[in-house]
């Protein structure tokens, strides 16, 4: 549920509300809203790719300290 995703949605259409009210010429907002989505898509893959290498890095420090037994 409160996934990195969540957040990353949350604050982006936080953003994307502040700047539909602010910027009312439509060429502009399309270019706000078109780098709201450009941060969103990094931030998404920025968070998705620390959240592998966290998961590997913990399997692996396990693995290391308690190997399994082998067969």
């Amino acid at each position: 549920m409160f996934t990195a995703d969540f957040f990353i949605d949350a604050f982006q259409n936080y953003k994307r509300t502040a700047t539909n009210a602010i910027i009312t010429d439509k060429v502009l907002n399309k270019a706000a809203n078109d780098y709201i989505d450009s941060q969103s898509a990094f931030a998404k893959t920025l968070a998705h790719n620390s959240l592998d290498v966290a998961k590997y890095w913990f399997e692996t420090s396990v693995n290391n300290i308690m190997p399994k037994a082998s067969k």
